[in-house]
């Protein structure tokens, strides 16, 4: 357990919650005890002795009969296929981590510290409560601001880069849907006039918000890029007004009325590397209620050095309120990714081991066949086969089971890539270039383990094998 805690522990922070299963540890126990006896046992009953043969060469140079040895060929052609099945599927998780590794965030910089902050008490939404604690945010985003080495601070009710807040129905004024057409749905998150600036996402349109935008001012939004497509395609977007609506509305302090748009900024990657950009309507962060709140910090070097210092002052200044999940933007890219490099990491493991045991399987039964036919080998040789005949006739007989291993093992991945489909991101499950680097891979180790054993048979000494 401690070496796979180890092991886990470089691709994500879950470790504490390995442990071993009861359950899961009885049940590897059993399928282990059966398969021990199955594959101990069957080889035994397959291996036939010709008693006439053992008989007149007392003991020597007998081998199983032609079923024992077919069992074997056949374990090696499923150890092959094996292999290849295994390693094709870490090749396409491992392309999957390079595509997500080029995926753009839709920030301009990574060199940015997030602090989640939530200061709301669900028990107590009110104006008096929310003035408090926006004043709060005001004393931490100031102080914050002052530390060396900080470029911007913006506050906001979403972090960058993560998936949080609240979504509601929304409907934009003059424009009708068209029948059949769903309610678009859209993320409606909070923003200080710096929050923007501070994450590093463009504006592309119109202006960021101001000071003025504060409560009893007009409403305005910022909507963003996907957000704008969908709902005014082939439109000017600035100065049209949207509304939020649904039932959801009533049991929340989020107001129905029309907000005007002022903004277009960016996409940004909130639901994941791998997923479509979310439809985002960003508010003032003074005009809505602070349900969710966060300190989004940019740095000019170095953000993780900003993590002790900004964490001292949002507890100097809110001391009961824990503070969880404090992370540079490049530690929440890596965390959304971690589980596709575990899963990489793993079945790259199991296919490494597959490939060793089918090298070393390879190997161990060309050996053995090279052991049991040295009379024959011997008698070859002396009626003029010379040493690379032999070799050639023991690398086909290990290049065939090889061939063989590889065809299955092409087709079994084929059809095993297309269960893992939902796993892979830009990359093909057909991907021919991971299937041709697996497949020449394997052939290689498998040609070198040919080797060995046709290099032994052919130093084969003729006389020591006719006077045996």
């Amino acid at each position: 357990v401690d070496m796979l805690t180890t092991f886990v522990g470089r691709f994500t922070a879950r470790t504490g919650e390995i442990g071993i299963d009861p359950g899961v540890l009885g049940f590897t126990l059993l399928v282990s005890a059966i398969t021990g006896l199955v594959f101990g046992t069957f080889p035994a009953l397959a291996a036939r002795v010709d008693l006439v043969s053992a008989l007149k060469t007392g003991g020597k140079g007998t081998s199983t009969a032609g079923s024992g040895r077919r069992v074997q060929s056949a374990l090696i052609v499923a150890q092959v296929a094996v292999s290849v099945v295994l390693l094709a599927g870490a090749g396409l998780l491992t392309r999957t981590m390079m595509q997500l590794a080029d995926v753009n965030t839709g920030l301009r910089t990574e060199e940015v510290l997030t602090i989640p902050v939530s200061l709301l008490d669900p028990t107590r939404v009110d104006p008096a409560t929310d003035a408090t604690n926006k004043e709060l945010y005001d004393r931490m985003q100031r102080e914050i601001r002052a530390l060396p080495g900080v470029i911007e601070v913006g506050l906001g009710s979403t972090m960058p880069l993560t998936r949080t807040g609240l979504a509601f129905d929304v409907k934009a004024e003059g424009t009708p849907l068209a029948v059949g057409e769903a309610i678009p749905h859209a993320d409606l998150r909070t923003a200080s006039p710096e929050y923007f600036r501070a994450a590093g996402i463009p504006l592309l349109k119109g202006r960021e918000f101001s000071t003025t935008d504060r409560a009893g001012s007009g409403r305005v939004v910022i909507i963003n890029r996907r957000f704008a497509d969908k709902l005014f395609p082939n439109e000017e977007p600035l100065g049209k007004r949207v509304a939020f609506t649904g039932e959801i509305l009533q049991f929340t302090p989020i107001s129905s009325e029309w907000r005007t748009i002022v903004g277009v900024v960016g996409n940004t990657q909130d639901g994941g590397l791998d997923a479509e950009p979310r439809l985002v309507v960003f508010a003032p962060f003074a005009q809505e209620f602070a349900i969710l709140g966060g300190l989004v910090i940019r740095a000019d070097t170095n953000a993780s050095a900003l993590v002790a210092p900004a964490t001292r002052i949002v507890r100097h200044i809110v001391p009961g309120v824990p503070i969880e999940n404090v992370m540079t933007i490049a530690q929440i890219k890596d965390q959304s990714v971690s589980p596709r490099r575990l899963n990489a990491a793993l079945v790259s493991s199991f296919g490494i081991l597959a490939v060793i045991i089918a090298a070393v399987g390879i190997a161990g039964v060309l050996a053995f066949s090279v052991s049991a036919r040295t009379n024959e080998i011997g008698i070859r040789m002396s009626l003029g086969a010379d040493r690379g005949r032999v070799q050639r006739m023991i690398l086909k007989e290990g290049g065939v089971l090889l061939a063989l291993g590889l065809a299955l093992g092409i087709a079994g991945a084929l059809l095993a890539a297309r269960v893992i489909r939902g796993l892979l991101f830009g990359v093909a499950p057909h991907d021919p270039a991971t299937f041709i680097g697996v497949a020449v891979m394997i052939g290689a180790i498998g040609m070198v383990a040919c080797w060995i054993p046709a290099l032994r048979a052919a130093r084969i000494d003729p006389a020591i094998a006719m006077r045996a």
